[in-house]
């Protein structure tokens, strides 16, 4: 691997911290926290939202800006905060920035979660701490275009060279793929002896090893490029993420981090959509009376608002809990981000209708913007067909209390 990695100031995220939301799902300790995500989004982000929209490119100096001010670090501290990732991601979404906040979360969430649980020699911890401070963008390759979803389908081959791995394929939705340094690539494994495919691998590959064949035109997310990517690269031994053969366990650890930054998102989003609408239905007059005095539209508010307020309160609560013995996890994850995708496309579609024609208009509001991005919900890391699958896995039959309550003649 040519990218080269520095262990100047290391950064160690199995080092004990307390989490954000240990003290409690609300209160000062939050609130100062989400007013430092929103100060570094106002002033790192948002400026380059519109000329990224405008280029269709992902600005990389927006990770390395944001990792430069250890936000990254604080967020994996102590091995990980589910509780910091949760509000920051609903910052980047309440702040309405669309496929920045996107990208941004690929990188904190679905790349540093690997190389932090998976990275375990000094290759990958170097790779992770340059990542940690925004000095590397990393992006993942899973996607394949015959298997979508499916990532069992996988045809990108590792096949074991005299110096390590010799990496081979193409990967289909890679964003990020424009301008990150470097991709977790997702493989099957050749055996040793090259005659029988094995299991999947994840292999760290530079940007050397990348080809870009073609920058794909999307419905919204415009400031995320999403690429489809030849890969060709050698890299040594130790570029590979975990044991070969275990790299489901790996790309999956890493989208259940990305589904939870996802839903929270989503629900950010809501929040700004929601407050836009209240706002003009407090300003806007129809038929001698502010919108908000009329009792369809303000109870439609009322009900908008009470599906997010369950949904935030829900993020919370999952990421309080996640990993912990009893509390949620993946399967709890993936029920949380596909209800978030489902509500969000709902929520911004009924506030974009509050504006009326105006909410048509790109130049006078952001609803459009907002609507096409909030799509993508329920595609990225996961359709939600996909999620439900994950969801069902966890379902328990309550077999006592069937037995007790249930009589059922025959």
């Amino acid at each position: 691997m040519t990218t080269q990695v520095s262990l100047a100031s290391p950064i160690d995220p199995q080092t004990d911290g307390g989490a954000l939301l240990d003290a409690g799902l609300y209160g000062p300790h939050v609130d100062e926290f989400r007013a430092t995500v929103r100060d570094r989004i106002d002033r790192l982000v948002l400026p380059h939202l519109d000329s990224a929209e405008a280029a269709g490119r992902f600005p990389a100096e927006v990770i390395r800006e944001l990792g430069a001010t250890g936000l990254f670090a604080e967020r994996w501290h102590g091995g990980g905060d589910t509780g910091r990732s949760v509000v920051l991601a609903n910052e980047l979404g309440r702040a309405g920035a669309g496929g920045l906040a996107v990208g941004i979360s690929l990188h904190l969430e679905t790349v540093l979660s690997m190389l932090v649980r998976f990275g375990g020699n000094d290759y990958l911890r170097q790779l992770r701490d340059q990542a940690m401070r925004g000095e590397l963008v990393g992006c993942i390759g899973a996607s394949e275009a015959t298997g979508g979803s499916d990532l069992e389908r996988v045809g990108t081959i590792a096949q074991r060279t005299a110096a390590g791995w010799h990496i081979e394929g193409r990967k289909k939705f890679v964003s990020l793929g424009s301008v990150a340094d470097f991709c977790l690539v997702l493989c099957r494994v050749h055996r040793d002896n090259g005659k029988q495919v094995a299991r999947l691998g994840v292999a760290a590959v530079p940007r050397d090893g990348l080809h870009v064949e073609h920058s794909h035109a999307k419905v919204g997310t415009h400031s995320l490029d999403t690429v489809r990517v030849a890969v060709s690269a050698d890299i040594p031994e130790e570029a590979m993420l975990g044991r070969p053969g275990l790299g489901l366990a790996v790309i999956n650890y890493g989208l259940t981090m990305e589904r939870l930054g996802a839903a929270a998102q989503l629900i950010g989003t809501c929040e700004l959509a929601l407050g836009l609408a209240v706002a003009h239905a407090d300003r806007r007059s129809q038929f001698g009376a502010r919108l908000r005095k009329h009792q369809v539209i303000e109870y439609r508010l009322a009900d908008l608002a009470a599906r997010i307020e369950i949904l935030r309160a829900a993020a919370l609560a999952t990421a309080a809990g996640y990993g912990r013995p009893g509390g949620p996890g993946a399967h709890q994850v993936a029920g949380l981000k596909v209800t978030a995708a489902q509500t969000a496309e709902q929520v911004v579609s009924e506030c974009m209708h509050i504006f009326g024609g105006a909410g048509y208009l790109p130049e006078e509001t952001p609803m459009g913007r907002l609507w096409r991005d909030v799509r993508l919900g329920r595609i990225g890391a996961g359709t939600d067909e996909m999620m439900w699958s994950i969801r069902a896995v966890g379902l328990t039959p309550d077999n006592d209390s069937y037995d007790r309550l249930v009589h059922i003649s025959t």
